[in-house]
């Protein structure tokens, strides 16, 4: 239904209407409220004087018990209107005579009092009105009379006045009608007109339309602001028109003002942009051969000093590219081109390298570093595993640059129900509370006292939060002056599986197993401890001078290496065994030669190596042989000898440092100067590997690498792997080798660790061997392994046959792991998996010599991620068997040593 529209008129006349009726309603119901108040009162006040007087006459009646004079005396009860019923009760409660008839209800009224109190609510709920008043004979009381009145002329009374009141109600209404209607004219005519106006002035938008006031009241207010408001229109629209005949030319200053702004704005930001990558270029370029010759220079044979002079050059190099690759990571993520992968991470893997970095830091400073994971074996967190690693370098960095005393632990549990948490601990100078605020702001240090004594550019931090936000975290940081600083943050869980895939003691044993640790470092001591509870021992950790006397009956004692030298083999009991745990510096062979202990472990210690040593334990083996972790990676520089590689780059410096770089991993690689000799070279030689610099004159690498492949896909010839070699790490060039169709990227400066991953990456894994490597081969009786490789790396090993032991322990746990998940892989139809896992395998192969297992998971991997296909399982099969092959044959080598 429309909605009705009333004129003011109207209006006028219903208001007064509804005043009047509303007005009329509060009388009405006024006046029925009092009448019946009133009844309330009076109507008990008229029964209780009947009563008296009937009881008066009743009163002989009642002595002599004369029934007939009683009926006499309420006979004339009949003739009073109202009254229903009477009745004259002896003091034994006998009715000795009654007139009339009565029903009564449980909530009528009963009155034995003419002061009692009644209110509305008695009277309006009570039908009849009961009253008793005692019958007085000589000043004695001898009957009691009871009157009976009915209320049913209450409603009369009521409505009589209600008709009253609706009478003068009418006769008010109607008056104040006549007087409205008398009267509106004078209030509505003004409202009238200025409607009327303000109809013509929205037909013709003439806003110099006037009213003329003609009362001095609200009304006259009205007009005349009415009239105030259309001369401030009528002024703005003159202003307006004014405007617009200038506002197209302001419009077009405006925009040329933005245009040349902006325009400005993006010529500073390409400035800044192409300022970085030319500088990062400039610098990284000569840093590539600073860098790389001092490692070379280091692991040379020379003498300790200068060993020492090249270390501290190849320390303070990668100092000064670590500040440059803060700079740079910064800008990428201010510019949103930092890309995150997120991936199935290890935690254990992700900390037990970052221990591995640190740890000749921690042992020049004398800190105590160390691990504690409160995770199942299996646990993997979501996660770009380069950038973890990034994060947990760079506060475990922080936590040994301002920590002078004690040690630095990395915290690793269960957040919940669906979350990992990683914590730093460290035991330095904190950070004061007020400070704690600005501690991740880019270029912020807690006190710019810290920049002088402990250096850092204060970018560290800010770059971490942007890092862990973008991979689904939260970093955090509490802190004590004086006391140590915690930074924490959590990471997504993506598996997880039960405690019990760590070696426990077995439940068979009647006593509980007993450990002693003695130990300088209060963190390592902690985790240790935690790990040998989680096995079932009894941990008790004692001071040096106690160590003699608490071991004896221990089935595992832990000490530090030179708390085991200085003294005879102890004796822990007929079952156990002795552990000692030292740096790798500490030189190892004395307390293994003098069987003071049974194994030596180096610091950091994971917890997959006590978890071997646990293994070995509850399975009676000894610990003779060289403990291992499940789960840890060598840094051994491996050997590629036999691979052709092309190395374009048109810098002799550059020339020079890959040619050193490229012998160490035993490559005698090929040189060109620009892209057009690396284009002939490529179309008449085989090559398994080009590194192709980016900048170069003639044709640049890009281009160069544009027409290989135009010649590999007209001619029908193989896939040569190209590997940028640049300096380029931001700016367009930074990610130029991808669209040029290049298949990796190894940024200058490199190390000779990041070279070998590159090649054994992206290298052709079908190659011959060289003849003479084949010949050494046969005399090993095994054709499938490269044992140059392996004596390579007990030469760089310094001769230490345990530390060949650990590597190849590790390759043949991590080997059999691998091999495992490829099946999974495949039975799962996880072809990312496949890829990722093939990878790793290919990885650790090459670094101990295992190629045709190398070039088989090589093989696996282009298959997954090139053709998105799975292998067949029979082809599993056969790696395994060449595992066991290989494996065969490095035993035979060991035994030979």
């Amino acid at each position: 239904m429309a909605n009705r529209t009333f004129s003011i008129r109207t209006k006028l006349v219903l208001l007064v209407i509804g005043a009047i009726s509303l007005a009329e309603i509060f009388v009405i119901t006024f006046t029925a409220w009092q009448e019946a108040s009133r009844y309330a009162i009076s109507r008990p006040q008229a029964l209780f004087s009947v009563a008296r007087i009937i009881a008066s006459t009743s009163a002989n009646a009642a002595a002599t018990r004369d029934v007939s004079l009683a009926q006499a005396a309420m006979r004339g009860m009949g003739e009073i209107n109202g009254l229903v019923y009477v009745g004259l009760n002896l003091p034994d409660g006998e009715t000795l005579a009654d007139f009339g008839a009565t029903e009564q209800l449980a909530s009528d009224l009963v009155l034995i009092n003419p002061e009692q109190k009644i209110t509305m609510s008695d009277i309006l709920g009570s039908r009849t009105i009961e009253v008793q008043v005692p019958v007085i004979l000589a000043g004695q009381q001898i009957g009691l009379l009871r009157l009976i009145g009915d209320t049913r002329d209450l409603p009369g009374i009521v409505w009589s006045a209600v008709q009253n009141a609706l009478l003068g109600g009418a006769a008010a209404l109607v008056i104040a009608i006549l007087i409205a209607l008398k009267l509106q004219g004078a209030i509505t005519r003004p409202l009238i007109r200025l409607a009327g106006a303000m109809a013509q002035i929205k037909a013709k938008h003439d806003y110099r339309i006037t009213l003329k006031t003609e009362s001095n009241d609200e009304v006259g207010l009205l007009v005349e602001g009415f009239n105030g408001m259309l001369a401030d229109i009528h002024e703005r629209d003159e202003r307006l028109a004014r405007h617009r005949e200038r506002l197209e030319q302001d419009v077009a200053d405006r925009t040329a003002d933005y245009q040349r702004a902006a325009s400005e704005a993006m010529a500073a930001d390409r400035a800044k942009s192409d300022f970085l990558a030319t500088m990062s270029h400039e610098i990284r370029t000569p840093m590539n051969g600073i860098l790389v010759m001092a490692e070379l220079l280091a692991g040379s044979e020379m003498p300790e000093r200068a060993r020492k002079q090249a270390e501290v050059i190849a320390r303070s190099g990668a100092s000064l590219l670590a500040i440059i690759n803060d700079i740079l990571d910064l800008s990428k993520i201010e510019a949103g081109k930092l890309d995150v992968e997120h991936l199935e991470v290890s935690p254990f893997e992700a900390v037990d390298t970052v221990l591995r970095l640190f740890a000749d830091r921690a042992y020049t400073k004398k800190l105590d570093l160390t691990a504690k994971l409160d995770l199942p074996r299996n646990t993997r967190v979501d996660a770009d595993p380069t950038r973890l690693g990034q994060v947990l370098g760079n506060l475990v960095n922080n936590a040994l640059k301002f920590t002078e005393k004690g040690g630095v632990t990395i915290h690793v549990q269960q957040d919940g129900k669906d979350r990992v948490r990683f914590s730093v601990i460290d035991t330095g100078i904190g950070i004061a509370e007020d400070k704690l605020g600005t501690i991740f702001e880019a270029f912020s240090q807690a006190d710019q006292t810290t920049t002088r004594q402990f250096g850092g550019t204060g970018l560290g931090l800010t770059i971490a939060r942007r890092l862990v936000t973008a991979m689904g975290g939260e970093i955090a940081v509490t802190s004590k002056p004086g006391t140590g600083t915690n930074f924490h943050f959590s990471l997504p869980l993506t598996q997880a599986s039960s405690d019990t895939d760590w070696a426990r003691w077995s439940s068979r044993n009647a006593a509980t197993p007993r450990a002693v640790i003695s130990l300088d470092g209060e963190q390592t001591q902690d985790a240790l401890a935690h790990y040998l509870k989680r096995a079932g021992f009894a941990v008790e950790a004692v001071a040096a001078d106690m160590l003699d006397s608490r071991a004896h009956g221990a089935q595992l004692v832990i000490a530090a290496m030179d708390r085991l030298s200085g003294r005879s083999r102890l004796e822990p009991g007929a079952s156990g065994a002795i552990v000692a745990i030292g740096f790798a510096e500490e030189r190892p062979e004395g307390l293994l030669a003098t069987r003071r202990a049974d194994c030596v472990l180096t610091r950091p210690v994971s917890a997959f190596e006590i978890n071997d040593i646990v293994t070995r334990l509850v399975e009676g083996r000894p610990l003779s042989e060289e403990t291992r972790g499940t789960e840890q990676r060598d840094n051994a520089t491996p050997s590629f000898r036999g691979l052709k590689v092309l190395v374009a780059d048109d810098a002799e410096v550059n020339r020079e440092v890959a040619d050193a770089a490229l012998r160490r991993l035993g490559i005698t690689a090929d040189f060109v100067e620009d892209g057009r000799q690396a284009v002939d070279a490529v179309l008449k030689t085989r090559y398994d590997l080009v590194l192709m610099d980016g900048s170069m004159p003639e044709l640049d690498g890009f281009d160069a690498t544009r027409e290989i492949r135009a010649a590999e896909l007209g001619g029908g010839r193989d896939r040569t792997p190209i590997v940028a070699l640049t300096a380029h790490v931001i700016g367009t060039a930074a990610d130029a080798w991808r669209e040029a169709g290049m298949d990796g990227v190894l940024h200058k400066p490199f190390t000779l660790a990041r070279l070998a991953e590159i090649i054994a990456t992206h290298a052709r894994g079908d190659h011959a061997l060289p003849e003479e490597q084949a010949v050494t081969e046969s005399e090993a009786g095994a054709t499938q392994l490269d044992l140059v490789v392996l004596e390579d790396l007990l030469k760089m090993a310094g001769g230490a046959v345990p530390v060949v032991d650990r590597i190849v322990g590790l390759y043949e746990t991590q080997s059999a792991d691998r091999i495992a998940e490829l099946r999974e892989a495949v039975a799962s139809e996880n072809v990312e998996r496949l890829g990722r896992v093939a990878h790793a395998l290919k990885s650790m192969s090459f670094n101990v010599g295992a190629r045709t297992i190398a070039e088989t998971a090589a093989r696996f991997e282009r298959i997954a991620r090139e053709e998105q296909a799975l292998v067949d399982l029979a082809e599993i099969d056969r790696l395994q068997e060449d595992r066991g092959t290989v494996m065969r044959a490095i035993g035979d080598w060991r035994s030979r040593l």
